[in-house]
């Protein structure tokens, strides 16, 4: 047999490997068989995936820290990244130098298709699930409805369960491709908790009691992503109708800045103005025509009623904190606020109307959805 010959039997091998029950596994073995070599598959964060003796010893991370790895030996191994979607995740190492590096080079190409085939189907589960957790949240299926779509991705919505919401600014693409646990596509017929990419967030839907602990985890991989990584974690509840207000819970505790949060209690105002953003209602329009009266005696004679109530809701109905921060005298703030009664026709010392003058005032200076969207999520509205 030439060399020729030995070298396309060597690439044949490691090729028929892909066919095997455990590919990775099958792979790493006939690189194993055909080099004499201790072989090892590492995660970029220093997990051993497959390694071939089970028992051999890694510097994993010294190699680790030689990814991308520039040719040369590193700690005694030859080294060759293992890509994903155009982007290294693992290295793939072989101990001493003997192993041809073309043959090196084609087992990681090998790695990497394997991976993306795993990723693709787990990929293509959260897409579903993505649109199974979008309709919940804008209230579309029936309980029943609701649970049986969710039962068909393993969820139980008997049992209690967090909801997790995080994000990040990075492309919408890569949020949705990153293989956050290389582990899940080598071991697991679905992730160990439901994900999915919703609205350009990250929605996980865990066990109570998960929330905390899985929320940590979320926030390092997103900030590995990109700055300003936030999350927020809801309450634990259960049924269709507990996993809707666990997202907008966890959404309000995301308002709360960068890093980790756990909900709080929100105002009710707050949880309508959330659930008229996700429900796509055009609330700046509504809040206009709320407000006409007011908009259009302000615009006649050169007025700020708006303004006023404005700052008057933001006071919590104190006239003297509202005269002090508008600088009239208190007088003057009486009047105003009659004729504010007078033109919408509603007291404002009625609890029902300051929520309906909350509403509106604050859906008129947010002016759209998108505005609204980045408030929630701790940004000053453009």
């Amino acid at each position: 047999m030439t060399s020729a010959d030995s070298d396309f039997a060597d690439h044949h091998t490691l090729a028929d490997a892909l066919t095997a029950e455990r590919p990775l596994h099958a792979l790493v073995s006939a690189l194993y068989r055909v080099s004499g070599a201790p072989v090892a598959v590492i995660d970029l964060r220093g997990g051993v995936l497959v390694s071939v003796p089970a028992r051999a010893e890694w510097p994993t991370e010294e190699l680790v820290a030689a990814s991308p790895p520039s040719g040369g030996p590193v700690a005694g191994s030859m080294l060759r990244p293992v890509e994903l979607e155009g982007e290294p995740v693992a290295v793939l190492c072989a101990r001493g130098q003997d192993v041809p590096p073309t043959l090196l080079s084609f087992a990681a190409t090998l790695a990497g298709i394997e991976l993306s085939r795993r990723h693709a189907i787990l990929s293509g589960r959260r897409e579903l699930l993505g649109q199974v957790l979008e309709d919940i949240i804008a209230g579309r299926p029936s309980e029943e409805e609701g649970a049986r779509r969710l039962s068909e991705h393993g969820l139980d919505v008997h049992k209690a369960h967090e909801i997790v919401v995080g994000s990040v600014a990075c492309p919408p693409r890569r949020l949705r491709s990153y293989p956050w646990n290389l582990h899940t596509l080598l071991t697991q017929q679905h992730d160990p908790h439901l994900r999915a990419v919703v609205q350009d967030r990250v929605v996980l839907v865990v066990p109570e009691g998960a929330g905390l602990f899985v929320a940590k985890l979320c926030h390092e991989h997103l900030t590995s992503l990109g700055p300003d990584a936030r999350v927020g974690v809801s309450k634990a509840r259960v049924g269709v109708r507990g996993l809707r207000l666990g997202y907008f819970d966890a959404r309000n505790a995301l308002a709360e800045g960068y890093g980790v949060h756990v909900h709080r209690t929100q105002d009710l105002t707050t949880a309508l103005l959330i659930a008229s953003l996700e429900a796509g209602l055009p609330l700046s329009d509504l809040a206009a025509e709320a407000l006409a009266p007011l908009l259009e005696y302000d615009r006649k004679n050169g007025t700020s009623l708006v303004t006023t109530l404005r700052r008057y809701l933001a006071e919590d109905g104190e006239s003297e904190a509202t005269a002090a921060a508008l600088y009239v005298h208190r007088n003057t703030l009486r009047n105003r606020l009659r004729l504010i009664e007078e033109l919408t026709g509603r007291s404002i010392s009625s609890p029902s109307s300051r929520t309906h003058f909350w509403l509106a005032t604050s859906g008129l200076e947010l002016r759209t959805t998108a505005d609204l969207s980045s408030l929630l999520d701790g940004r000053e509205p453009e």
